[in-house]
């Protein structure tokens, strides 16, 4: 698509998520690879396809980048860095999810974080069951040579990369700047299409810290931006304010959700995203309920009770 850019197209067995782009940026005689893709049955072969289309090999790469720690972008990193022999560079926030001593069985943890936000133990215990026979999705032990921080360059063939702190999505994302070019690595911070997801339980208020996100990248009057997932796109000023439209939108459903009675987090999250809650999507949207009753809360608008389950309601 660009002189010394190639979009890695991997595929992805997860629901709603069919793949995510891996970008290849030619540096030297190699290559920085950024994100790249889950670790599964099947996936070094897929990543090893998309490089030989590029015109390389996995040996190529000099340096792996992950803008955020979720499997589907930082799966493979231990097995490419071994067989490549080269770094990889991640922000320090990822040990949040790596380096958590109170969670002993993250299944357990989670089935435990469910009951408590009311989800129904059937469907619960059958979700429990399809998770126990998933790998994790990550091969081997994620580890970092080098913190992924604002002040860290990347030089490639393309130019010098900047990194930018974009937290929100996952409290250790970044998105990776190319001013002359006016260049956009922007992980899962901004997609091709609109499509919001935030970690909960690593930092205070993952929405409020996705909206300030979304005014720095504001500000940096890029031009292309290289998604995670779906297609490149140019406007990236439409798809802020896209974003923080549909922000608005579901915390506006949330309130009217919390207005009628106290509910728990499962049943907010019916009442917001009606037929589009499934079994096979409950996890998902469950933990973005989660994440707009969190901002509500450091917005002083809502509350939980000490109950178990919880219910909340507006303050």
């Amino acid at each position: 698509m660009l002189p010394g850019v190639w979009r890695l197209r991997l595929p992805l067995q997860l629901p709603g998520v069919p793949h995510c782009n891996a970008w290849a940026l030619k540096a030297g005689d190699g290559l920085v690879l950024v994100d790249t893709g889950m670790h599964e049955r099947g996936s070094m072969a897929d990543l090893e396809r998309a490089l030989f289309q590029a015109g390389f090999r996995v040996e190529d790469v000099r340096l792996v980048l992950i803008t955020h720690a979720h499997i589907d972008h930082c799966g493979q990193a231990p097995a490419i860095a071994a067989r490549a022999g080269c770094e990889v560079w991640i922000h320090p926030a990822f040990r949040l999810h790596t380096g958590r001593d109170d969670v002993d069985d993250p299944l357990e943890h989670a089935v435990e974080a469910a009951l408590q936000s009311g989800v129904p133990k059937a469907p619960l215990r059958r979700w429990a069951e399809r998770r126990k026979g998933l790998g994790s999705g990550q091969a081997g032990t994620l580890a970092s040579d080098r913190d992924l921080l604002p002040g860290v360059e990347i030089e490639t063939d393309v130019g010098t990369w900047q990194v930018v702190e974009t937290p929100g999505h996952a409290p250790s994302h970044v998105c990776l700047h190319q001013p002359e070019r006016r260049l956009l690595i922007s992980g899962d911070h901004l997609l091709g299409r609109v499509s919001l997801y935030f970690d909960v339980g690593y930092t205070p208020d993952p929405v409020g810290e996705f909206l300030h996100s979304l005014d720095v990248v504001a500000g940096l009057d890029a031009r292309l931006a290289l998604a995670g997932h779906a297609r490149p796109f140019t406007d990236i000023e439409g798809h802020v304010e896209a974003n923080r439209d549909l922000v608005a939108r579901r915390l506006d459903a949330v309130r009217a959700a919390l207005q009628a009675c106290p509910c728990t987090p499962y049943e907010v999250a019916r009442a917001v995203y009606g037929g589009a809650f499934t079994e096979e999507m409950a996890s998902w949207l469950l933990t973005k309920t989660r994440a707009w009753l969190t901002h509500l809360d450091a917005l002083g608008e809502a509350s939980a009770d000490d109950e178990s389950p919880e219910r909340w309601t507006l303050d």
